[in-house]
């Protein structure tokens, strides 16, 4: 078996890249086993060129991400650990993360793949999004998440507490278990309250008691639960995360390039009108 183990953190040996090195050390000796520093590859912004639509091409940006890609094809499961900042994750992987309009259809190349994720973040009340956004990314690869973990863990070697370890031991144990999931741990908020379909925790509430994920669309309602209250959901069809929503996700993309193209012509003389007057400022050289 081969674990990848991806580290979105430029410390070295910070919290992020003890929690991976601690379930790599959990898996047997006779796994293969690699990890890739994020914050070290050369990723480019997505240039919104839509060349790699409709599915079925490659980015044409000539950088790391088709080594990124490779590995993850090639593994059998993956590992994803990113430190919160500013209450999401870092950089490296939102950055990835827009340039994988490419492989939305491609789930065939990465489904089944077993995925476990951890979040680290340095002041309470301050883990913000970044679960959601690491998970997001995972499941835009087609990743099966089996498992989370977020953690509260500022200065560099302080997620080595035997608690937080005995987590990442369960999530490791959880990427080699068939069938097994190992949950999310580190939430303020009980399973009852995430979203059904993808875990979040980022719900969007109406006046009427009306529920909507903002993760992958699922809709419900709040009722009455005895003394508390539960969330009735109903999953979207298809499910955002699942290889006929991603399909159909690049398939809407693929039909907004071609409207463009049908009409370029129109939109460029409704673009020339603010081409002027020129208020664009840069840096002196």
């Amino acid at each position: 078996m081969k674990i990848l183990g991806l580290v979105a953190s430029p410390r070295k040996l910070g919290n992020s890249e003890i929690l991976v090195r601690e379930m790599f050390a959990a898996l047997p000796d006779d796994t293969e086993k690699e990890m890739i520093r994020l914050t070290e590859l050369d990723i480019k912004p997505c240039k919104a060129c839509y060349a790699c639509l409709p599915g079925g091409r490659e980015c044409v940006i000539q950088d790391d991400l088709a080594f990124l890609l490779s590995k993850i094809k090639a593994a059998d499961g993956v590992i994803i650990a990113s430190a919160c900042y500013f209450l999401g994750c870092h950089t490296s992987l939102k950055r990835i993360g827009d340039r994988l309009i490419s492989v939305l259809a491609e789930a065939p190349q990465y489904a089944g793949k077993r995925c476990v994720t951890a979040v680290t973040y340095g002041i309470a009340g301050w883990e913000g999004y970044a679960r959601e956004m690491v998970n997001n990314f995972a499941r835009f690869l087609h990743l099966e998440i089996v498992g989370d973990m977020t953690v509260r863990a500022a200065n560099p070697g302080e997620a080595v507490r035997p608690e937080v370890l005995s987590r990442a031991g369960e999530l490791a144990q959880a990427l080699l278990s068939a069938g097994e999931n190992s949950g999310c741990a580190g939430s303020d908020w009980p399973d009852s309250l995430l979203c059904p379909s993808c875990g979040s925790s980022l719900l969007r509430l109406a006046p009427s008691g009306a529920v909507r994920c903002v993760m992958c669309g699922a809709t419900g309602r709040i009722a009455p639960a005895g003394t508390e209250y539960a969330i009735q959901f109903q999953p979207p069809q298809p499910a955002r995360y699942s290889p006929a929503g991603m399909e159909e996700h690049s398939r809407l993309l693929a039909q907004i390039k071609q409207d463009y193209l049908a009409n370029r012509s129109r939109l460029f003389g409704v673009r020339k009108a603010y081409e002027k007057p020129d208020w664009w400022v840069k840096p002196e050289e």
